[in-house]
Formats: C-alpha cells, sequence, structure tokens
C-alpha cells in the first residue's frame, strides 16, 4: 500500500495511516514548540539547551504545521488550508533565521566589545550592535508576517470545518488579525518598543486550543471514509 493513492477522479490522497502519523507529529512538535519558550525564560537552562531552544523553535514550528495539514483538509482540502500551510513553513524557516542571526551578532559582537581597548572603541561597537539588530527585528517582521497569515487563512478554513467551526474562525481571526495589525502599524518598531502590547501570546494561546482540539479528535483523521488531499505542486 502507497502513502498516496489516486482516487477515481484523479486527486491524489493520502492513506489513513500517514495522514494521522502527520497529525501526531504535529501534536508532538506543537506542544514542544509552545513549552520551548516558557521553559527557555523562566528555568535556569545550561546554556546550550538554551540556545537550542531559541533556534530549533522555528523548524518544530514548521514541522507542527505542516503536520495539521491533513486535519484541516479534511474532508476535502482549501485554497486557506494550503496556502496557510505554506504560510506556516516559511514562518518557521525565517523564525529561525532570525534567531541565528540573533545568536550570531550577539557572540561576536558582545566578544569584540570585551576585547576594545577603550570605552571609546567599546563604544562604537555598541553601536555596530545596534545597527545589525535592525537586521534581525526585519526578519522577526518576515516571520510574524507569514505566522499571521498563516493563522488567519487557517480560521477562515476553520469557519466551516466539522471539528472546529466558528468559534474556532472568529477567535483565530481575532488572534491573528490583532498580532498583524499591531505589528504592521508599529512597523519598523516591534509594538513593545513603540509602547503598544504584544499579541503574540494571543496567538499561541489560539495554537494550544487549536492542538487540544485536534488530540480530543484524533482517531477522526484516520477514518477512510474521507480520504485527505495533500497539497498539489
Amino acid at each position: 500500500m502507497t502513502a498516496v493513492s489516486r482516487t477515481r477522479t484523479g486527486t491524489m490522497t493520502l492513506q489513513p495511516q500517514l495522514a494521522r502519523a502527520l497529525v501526531r507529529t504535529a501534536i508532538i512538535a506543537g506542544l514542544a514548540a509552545g513549552l520551548m519558550y516558557p521553559i527557555r525564560t523562566f528555568l535556569p537552562l545550561p546554556d546550550f539547551l538554551s540556545t537550542a531552544f531559541f533556534i530549533w523553535f522555528g523548524p518544530i514550528y514548521a514541522i507542527a504545521i505542516l503536520g495539521l495539514y491533513p486535519f484541516l483538509a479534511k474532508p476535502q482540502p482549501t485554497l486557506p488550508i494550503v496556502l496557510g500551510t505554506l504560510f506556516g513553513v516559511i514562518g518557521g524557516v525565517t523564525n529561525m533565521m532570525f534567531a541565528v542571526i540573533q545568536l550570531e551578532n550577539l557572540h561576536y559582537i558582545r566578544g569584540f566589545i570585551r576585547q576594545a581597548v577603550s570605552p571609546e572603541l567599546q563604544a562604537q561597537w555598541r553601536n555596530i550592535l545596534r545597527g545589525v539588530f535592525t537586521v534581525q527585528n526585519g526578519l522577526n517582521y518576515v516571520s510574524d508576517f507569514f505566522l499571521d497569515w498563516c493563522v488567519l487563512l487557517f480560521a477562515i478554513a476553520m469557519w466551516h470545518h466539522p471539528k472546529f467551526g466558528k468559534a474556532f474562525a472568529l477567535t483565530g481571526l481575532l488572534a491573528g488579525g490583532a498580532h498583524f495589525v499591531l505589528k504592521a502599524w508599529t512597523f519598523p518598531m516591534p509594538p513593545a518598543e513603540a509602547g503598544w502590547v504584544d499579541a503574540g501570546p494571543l496567538v499561541s494561546a489560539w495554537f494550544t486550543l487549536v492542538l487540544l482540539q485536534v488530540i480530543l479528535n484524533l482517531k477522526w483523521v484516520a477514518s477512510p471514509t474521507n480520504a485527505v488531499a495533500p497539497p498539489q505542486p
């Protein structure tokens, strides 16, 4: 039995076993991503582990988004689901780029500051650090842009979804919309630096509720009655 089959109408579909495996992977990756930030923020982790959590968040988030596809695409894939999945993966990749560039800048330039032979030279390196941080802020905006649109598109798709419905759709539109609008309004500064609130926790809370709903309905996705079509290239 192949992982992908073709129906009489020519539509390629995922086998139930693969669909369920992907959704299980999404649950594990999503829960891991949701725990990484509070653990890294509030627990005294070794430096290498704290760094790993910061860098790995993006790829793990991308895996979670991709793994959700079989659940969201059942009983039938739609354009918002396909685009939302694509945007979510792009957002996870750019999040890793943001994290790596930030850590690289901090590591090397702080080293140059420590090695500076005069206060004037230290001040110059600090100014350079502030300047290069604008690059990471730009990548952070790009990452959040795609992640916000992933949320908005998923929320649109959930409006008529048999396991989500209007409640998930409306809350997703509110959470993703608030985060997107605030980021766009204060660009190029992050909302927190501009004196506004960061709506990111709203998006994280919404995704947590989505994962819980998926966990409660995990058996449903493996049902062979409604095959899941993979995104077409």
